[in-house]
């Protein structure tokens, strides 16, 4: 597999802030219709965007960027991906603040 071009980076960035803008309006909005069902719809119809990169990589870089605006440390990601969530990581991306923080804190204190 190739490397992705800066262009193709670009785009991962792009489709990554768009899941979050989205997910962020429904949060702000307090819509209960929109779940993570649909937010995980999005995030696949958005993944066709790119060849460059998979749904689990774009998802990833949002959930990444979500946790980063938090203030949680890096490498929060790979804390919450090390250990068996009940949560997938799109769903993640559609919890509130307190709710991601706490899965992080538990990922954590799991981990030692």
């Amino acid at each position: 597999m190739t490397k992705p071009t800066r262009a193709q980076q670009q785009a991962r960035t792009m489709l990554a802030q768009a899941i979050l803008g989205i997910s962020e309006a429904a949060r702000l909005d307090g819509t209960p219709k929109f779940n993570s069902a649909l937010l995980r719809e999005i995030a696949e119809r958005a993944a066709k965007a790119t060849s460059a990169f998979s749904l689990d990589e774009i998802v990833a870089t949002a959930l990444e960027m979500r946790l980063t605006a938090m203030g949680l440390p890096a490498g929060s990601v790979e804390l919450l991906t090390l250990i068996e969530q009940s949560k997938t990581p799109v769903e993640m991306i559609h919890l509130g603040v307190e709710e991601l923080k706490q899965l992080v804190i538990e990922a954590e204190a799991e981990l030692g």
